[in-house]
């Protein structure tokens, strides 16, 4: 089926030789918006560049060069303006030779540079010269190979869809076991009467119909893949388990007419267990990529913007360059920018792992996604979209999980002969029982002997068809085709989770030979949130009193230092006393009356604005400061 969505706009460079002045630009503009595909056009007067935001499929790049010269101004060949990269999913791969036939098949494309098709990931990573291929071609090639590659739609809301579809896809394969589950497991208990304790009369026809909806509704699309694998020449896992399932019920049925044992039940039982194996493996990937849907959960869903003199609150995918946007105490900030207006301390720890939050003043840089603590700041929007500092890191670990570690390259190259030779050797096997049943039959006779359910009574056409059967079942290769790039995409996964971003798969078959790991950090290496290490009581006052007090003053504050003071009483205490009259002074601490007492948490300087002298405690506070440790004083009542 043909692919119908939206393809994906991609914004290509022309280095211009003699572009002078506005005229000049507006004689390209026109030139250019005359062509269909063409959305936006941005020019570099000072460097000479043109920047055109296009649909590759419709207009591609040497038809923009080739209408630029038309007027009037020639274009420079760059290295930059050629190559392009397309990260889209494939559906339809289900073992390593679906995956190995997809990838051979982009790979043939003139044009096309570099291919990377990630079975566990269902995707496939394009880089190739939109010169010379256009996106068509690359959906053409796919689906001749039997497979439907899925273009990413412009606009697309990638926080919901990709978790969405994940879950639709567990569903359906759960669904699908189910409903050949509950059949074969009747069919294996009327197998085990029939044969063990008595016959079961119209047993043949029972389970006739009992396996029907095993093997051709469960099993419909694996056998739809087999055709279309077949029929593309590339057979893959799936014509196994059909040739191991649809035979075996053709010749039961037969056995109506002609004596004949009958493989009804083993038909049914390996679509069982390949279902199961579909539904397993389907579960593996959805764990898999949890790191990315928890990446793409610490963004702000939504950004409070001024317009026109006014507050919006809008989805961030509406965010604009230039946007001033509002941030509250306890707010994520929505995107990447830099402080207009206000002061606070922000927690940038989900980016940089430092624990401390970073006091941020007029001019200075924020990250989207960190979480404004403590004064309101105004921030205009330097980065939106995939361009945000988040929106990199998740392209990071995305390309980390699809790319191809060297085992995982041998790996692919066995897996692309491994189901046509098995298919060869389960026909030399069938032949082989016919050819010499002599010699095959002692072979069972003797087993016989040890082995209760070994029957060698059973005719040798019977005997040869079961070990033909036997080699497709067991010869599966997406143990060796999945469990590399599942295991790549967990590890990924996990570092992600963990804050250790892993550029790529090739690192972590590295890492196994590591011994020695030596971090070089400017600061120190943290928990990523601070705890109370020390508490130095004053003359005439113990650690608990001292907690106490700085505990209920911290509890309402939004400060990671204030929590850590909290979470450090609660830890060995019960509850706290209500604070009135809190106060948060910016970058300096917090006040508030405890049970009728005036206290103070904070730095040395806001101790000493209230006229309190900290000198007493200076020795303990600079054996402290030298050990990397965070001073905060306490005061009460002066």
């Amino acid at each position: 089926m043909r692919n119908t969505k939206q393809a994906p706009r991609i914004q290509s460079e022309l280095q211009l030789d003699d572009i002078a002045c506005a005229s000049c630009v507006q004689v390209i503009k026109n030139a250019l918006f005359r062509l269909e595909g063409v959305e936006d056009i941005d020019v570099d007067l000072a460097n000479a560049k043109l920047y055109v935001k296009h649909d590759p499929a419709r207009v591609p790049l040497r038809r923009l060069e080739e209408a630029v010269e038309a007027a009037g101004y020639p274009v420079r060949e760059t290295p930059d303006t050629a190559p392009q990269r397309l990260s889209a999913q494939v559906e339809g791969m289900h073992c390593a030779a679906c995956s190995a036939a997809v990838e051979k098949a982009l790979k043939k494309l003139d044009g096309v540079n570099e291919v990377t098709v990630n079975l566990a990931a269902e995707r496939a990573d394009i880089i190739f010269d939109p010169n010379r291929v256009r996106l068509e071609d690359l959906i053409e090639a796919v689906e001749k190979s039997g497979y439907e590659l899925v273009l990413p739609e412009e606009g697309a809301q990638s926080e919901s869809d990709p978790k969405e579809r994940d879950q639709d896809k567990l569903r359906l394969l759960r669904n699908r076991f189910l409903l050949a589950a509950i059949p074969a497991i009747v069919i294996m208990g009327l197998m085990l009467v029939h044969m063990v304790i008595q016959p079961i009369p119209y047993y043949r026809l029972i389970i006739a119909i009992l396996a029907f909806p095993v093997i051709f509704v469960a099993g419909a699309e694996t056998h739809l893949n087999s055709y279309r694998a077949v029929k593309h020449g590339a057979p893959n896992m799936d014509v196994l388990v059909s040739l191991g399932s649809i035979p075996p019920y053709l010749l039961g049925i037969v056995g109506f007419f002609i004596p004949m044992t009958s493989f009804i039940e083993m038909g049914a039982t390996i679509t069982a267990f390949h279902l199961l194996g579909r539904y397993l493996e389907g579960r593996a990937r959805g764990r898999a990529s949890q790191a990315i849907k928890k990446l793409l959960e610490m963004g702000a869903k939504t950004a409070r913007v001024k317009r026109d003199g006014q507050e919006h609150e809008i989805p961030i995918n509406e965010v604009q360059l230039g946007d001033l946007m509002v941030v509250r105490p306890g707010e994520k900030i929505p995107t990447d920018g830099y402080v207009v207006s206000g002061t606070s301390a922000v927690d940038e720890s989900m980016a940089t792992g430092e624990s401390l939050p970073v006091t941020k003043h007029e001019g200075d840089e924020v990250i989207g996604a960190t979480i404004n603590r403590e004064g309101a700041l105004e921030v205009k929007a330097q980065r939106v979209g995939k361009d945000t500092f988040l929106a990199q890191v998740i392209k990071l670990v995305e390309e980390a999980q699809g790319s191809k570690v060297p085992i995982q390259e041998f790996a692919d190259r066995v897996t692309g002969y491994f189901v046509p030779a098995i298919i060869v050797i389960a026909s030399a096997t069938f032949a082989a029982w016919l050819l010499f049943p002599t010699f095959f039959g002692d072979i069972i006779t003797w087993g016989a002997q040890y082995l209760p359910w070994v029957n060698p009574d059973l005719t040798p056409l019977t005997l040869a068809f079961f070990a033909a059967i036997a080699v497709l079942v067991i010869s599966c290769p997406c143990a060796l085709g999945l469990a590399t790039p599942t295991a790549l995409m967990v590890g990924t996964g996990i570092g992600a989770d963990k804050g250790v971003l892993i550029r790529n798969g090739e690192a972590i078959q590295t890492l196994r030979e590591v011994k020695l790991v030596v971090f070089d950090k400017t600061g120190t290496l943290t928990r990523g949130k601070p705890q109370v290490t020390d508490v130095v009581p004053g003359p005439g006052s113990d650690s608990h009193e001292v907690l106490y007090y700085a505990a209920a003053v911290e509890q309402v504050s939004e400060h990671p230092l204030g929590q850590a003071i909290v979470t450090a009483y609660r830890d060995t205490n019960d509850s706290l006393p209500d604070v009135k009259d809190f106060q948060s002074i910016t970058g300096r601490g917090v006040q508030g009356q405890v049970e009728g007492r005036e206290v103070l948490v904070g730095k040395a300087s806001l101790l000493e604005e209230s006229g309190i002298d900290t000198q007493a405690l200076k020795e303990q506070v600079n054996q402290l400061e030298s050990e990397a440790k965070t001073p905060m004083y306490l005061a009460i009542d002066g």
